[in-house]
């Protein structure tokens, strides 16, 4: 028979109290609330977010695959830092970067290019919604659609908003 002993101090079990209610937690602020969103299966199965893209095009196509019609020049484009540590917001923007496949982790005070671009129609019927591209080196780190104002949303490419009730 074998037996394994522990000493455990009431420290430790704190530590770890504290690290599954701030997992619960993280998990509630990223669940939907404004706008509800749903995957697009099918959109979904067609995009491959690890292609690369060096050109214009292949991030305009990246977004029409996932279901975007976007203006094809970008609002903005511009080098952007990666902080060296998240706070509270990066790690909920990074815990729905997970949910796309893709992870902020490694890049942890790298810099990369935020390519900005403005989506022609949002099928809820909000203005102003932008898509963004976080690109380092060729390849697609980050991915979002969000709405700048004070009530916006975020969510990511692959996901589409419902449809809003025919009047």
């Amino acid at each position: 028979m074998i037996v394994f002993a522990a000493k455990i101090s009431l420290k430790k079990v704190a530590a770890g109290a504290l690290l599954v209610g701030a997992a619960v937690l993280g998990g509630a602020a990223l669940w939907p609330q404004a706008a509800e969103t749903v995957s697009a299966p099918s959109a979904a199965a067609e995009v491959d977010l690890d292609d690369k893209l060096r050109t214009n095009e292949q991030r305009v196509a990246l977004l029409e695959s996932c279901g975007w019609q976007v203006d094809p020049e970008p609002r903005s484009e511009r080098e952007v830092q990666i902080p060296k540590s998240f706070d509270d917001d990066y790690r909920a923007y990074n815990a729905l970067q997970i949910e796309q496949g893709m992870d902020l982790t490694p890049y942890q005070g790298k810099r990369a290019t935020l390519y900005t671009y403005e989506l022609l129609s949002y099928p809820t019927g909000e203005s102003g919604v932008t898509a963004n591209l976080l690109v380092r080196r060729g390849r697609l780190i980050a991915a979002d659609i969000s709405a700048a104002e004070a009530d916006g949303f975020v969510h990511g490419i692959t996901q589409q908003p419902s449809q809003p009730p025919e009047e």
